[in-house]
C-alpha cells in the first residue's frame, strides 16, 4: 500500500546513515510512545502559533545487528519527529484540500 511507507522502507534499506523524519501528528492518533522534546514557534497567517514536538526513535535491536544480504549493515537509526497543534489534527483526511483553501495553505 502506502506511497510514503514504501519510500520510507527503500531508505531504510539502502540509505548508508540514520534518518530524520518531521511529519504532522494525525487526528484521533495516540502518541504517548513519543517523548516531548519542547514547542517550535511559527507564525500562520499573521499568528504566532506553539507546536509541541514529540519525538520518537527506532533503533535496530541488537539481536538483528549483522549485515544484510546487500553488503550494507541493515537498517539505518530512524528519528521522528512528531509536530503538534490543532491546525494539524482538526484536518479530515492526510493532506487537506482543496490545496487552494487557505486553511489547507496553513496546514502546509
Amino acid at each position: 500500500a502506502g506511497g510514503l511507507g514504501k519510500v520510507a522502507g527503500l531508505m531504510c534499506r539502502y540509505h548508508p546513515g540514520s534518518l530524520i523524519c518531521v511529519t504532522a501528528c494525525m487526528p484521533g492518533k495516540d502518541y504517548s510512545f513519543a517523548e516531548v522534546v519542547g514547542n517550535v514557534k511559527a507564525t500562520v497567517s499573521g499568528c504566532e502559533l506553539s507546536v509541541a514536538v514529540f519525538r520518537y526513535e527506532v533503533v535496530k535491536p541488537s539481536s538483528e545487528q549483522g549485515s544484510s544480504p546487500d553488503g550494507g549493515s541493515g537498517p539505518p537509526t530512524i528519528t521522528y519527529y512528531l509536530m503538534d497543534h490543532p491546525i494539524f489534527r482538526e484536518r479530515e483526511d492526510i493532506y487537506p484540500a482543496p490545496q487552494t483553501a487557505r486553511r489547507t495553505l496553513e496546514f502546509y
